[in-house]
């Protein structure tokens, strides 16, 4: 019997924390380079997504959906994606890496990080691990000072000092 993922609302937010672990999927040949890269560009520029994200991203999927779940919703949105990704990831990130030994467990982990720096397309940011520079691709309008969650090489997306804080709190 197939999991079935409940519908995405949000599917540019969970992209943005889901494209970056994507290397990882084409490395295993889960994922194809050039679909990667559509979903990426997508992100990017603001543009529609028809695929299904939630099946491309399985076990973000499943994860989500069972969170929301859990939290009572009939659809993935933005705070049970949020919630996943910058409180519960890690949890789901150490048990995959039972099944899954090819993971680095430290670089996968979603952290929060205070914009130091812009370089163009990258910017240097201080996380709990240091400072990093680190891909911007999603937010060309971030600024020194500015609160982030990271992913991988990628700063995801701003967020509240608050998220920050419970992100910090919670490990």
């Amino acid at each position: 019997m197939e999991f079935r993922t409940l519908p995405i609302k949000d599917k540019e937010l969970f992209l943005r924390y889901a494209v970056p672990c994507g290397e990882v999927l084409v490395r295993r040949g889960e994922l194809k380079r050039e679909l990667l890269h559509e979903l990426k560009q997508s992100v990017e520029h603001g543009q529609e997504i028809d695929a299904d994200v939630g099946q491309i991203f399985k076990v973000a999927g499943r994860m989500c959906t069972i969170l929301a779940k859990r939290m009572g919703k009939s659809e993935i949105d933005g705070e049970v994606i949020r919630r996943y990704f910058m409180l519960e990831h890690e949890k789901a990130i150490r048990w995959r890496k039972l099944v899954r030994p090819d993971i680095d467990v430290k670089q996968c982990m979603v952290y929060p990080g205070k914009v130091l720096r812009i370089d163009f397309e990258k910017a240097l940011v201080q996380t709990p691990l240091g400072e990093a520079m680190l891909r911007n691709d999603f937010n060309p309008d971030l600024r020194r000072g500015d609160v982030v969650s990271t992913h991988y090489d990628f700063v995801s997306e701003k967020i509240k000092r608050s998220h920050a804080r419970k992100m910090l709190e919670d490990r």
